[in-house]
């Protein structure tokens, strides 16, 4: 009962939200601006978000070497495909299934991989919040007027604050795994070694040994750069089908919403993706109906290749939609 009221509160949330995001707009036109869109530059989108998938699955390989090294690209490809299709379908239960799919593959700590895909977020938290930075400082323009209620004057301020507040992770992340024996000994003592939560302890903190290598750690910032120039470059080409007069640059303000907005709590970030970032072409200056446009096609370019790809690779490897969410289900109790 309690996963299907989940899911009702989800999909109620997302039709609220887009019945708000609809109920102003004028739907003939809407549709006449995704007519009208460039066919060629939407293509292009679509190409950046397979590069999307191949940078980030090359990121997370690099996050497990201290668990093992040269893990399989399929594996990693098809398991963050995989992963990254349920949470849009199922509300994030694919971040739980897609470290315990690769645990089994590659045989290594589950619990690690777990702590891998934590890192990953913190990662991607950091460089989007530096995206957003690098906007704000650079591009900002502090008089420009608010926008559906928004102070525009305070959006610096609250980007900085995240970033750094983000940044503060990782030290102290650093010092959890510099001083790890120390925590297993705690534990041990008061608990026993074959004790359940020692155990666990050991594999999870494991997860993040990589924050004590330079070398691979600056691998996998890159990396992360990577990631999140690719997913801006995918949101750019398609706002650029439209012709908006949105460069790239413009694209890091824009791709800092855009990914608040999927992290709702609603299928594929449905309403939330839409409203956010209609308002934030309305900072640009486009038109309500021509900013919906736009936010639509993108929205659908942005789940859309990646949902088809974790289908398809679901068929090749044999596994089922139903054997997933019950194995992320399992886990997750």
């Amino acid at each position: 009962m309690s996963r299907f009221l989940k899911i009702a509160g989800s999909v109620a949330l997302a039709v609220v939200l887009l019945w708000l995001f609809f109920r102003q707009l004028d739907l003939s036109e809407i549709f006449a601006h995704i007519a009208g869109a460039e066919p060629l530059w939407l293509g292009v989108a679509v190409l950046m978000q397979g590069f999307h998938l191949t940078i980030r699955s090359l990121r997370w390989r690099t996050l497990l070497t201290p668990l093992k090294k040269n893990i399989g690209f399929y594996n990693l490809f098809s398991t963050t495909a995989i992963g990254y299709m349920l949470s849009f379908l199922l509300f994030r239960i694919g971040e739980v299934v897609r470290p315990l799919l690769l645990g089994q593959r590659e045989r290594i700590s589950k619990s690690g991989a777990l702590a891998t895909c934590v890192l990953e977020r913190l990662m991607d938290f950091l460089t989007v919040a530096l995206l957003f930075g690098v906007y704000l400082i650079f591009r900002f323009d502090p008089e420009a007027p608010q926008v559906a209620g928004l102070d525009i004057g305070k959006l610096r301020t609250t980007g900085l604050i995240f970033g750094f507040a983000t940044l503060a992770c990782f030290p102290l992340l650093y010092v959890i795994v510099h001083f790890r024996q120390r925590l297993y000994a705690f534990f041990d003592r008061r608990m026993g070694s074959d004790a359940a939560l020692p155990r666990l302890i050991h594999a999870f903190l494991g997860g993040f040994d990589v924050v004590k290598g330079g070398r691979m750690l600056t691998l996998a910032w890159l990396q992360s750069l990577g990631v999140w120039l690719s997913i801006t470059g995918a949101i750019w080409s398609s706002l650029r089908a439209f012709d908006l007069g949105v460069d790239f640059m413009d694209s890091f303000l824009m791709v800092a919403l855009l990914a608040f907005g999927i992290a709702v709590p609603t299928p594929g970030g449905a309403g939330s993706f839409e409203y956010l970032g209609q308002l934030g072409l309305q900072l640009f200056g486009v038109a309500p109906n021509e900013a919906a446009a736009a936010i639509l096609v993108t929205h659908a370019l942005s789940i859309a290749p990646v949902m088809a790809v974790g289908l398809w690779l679901i068929w090749r490897d044999g596994l089922s939609l139903k054997g997933l969410t019950g194995m992320g289900e399992k886990a997750s109790q």
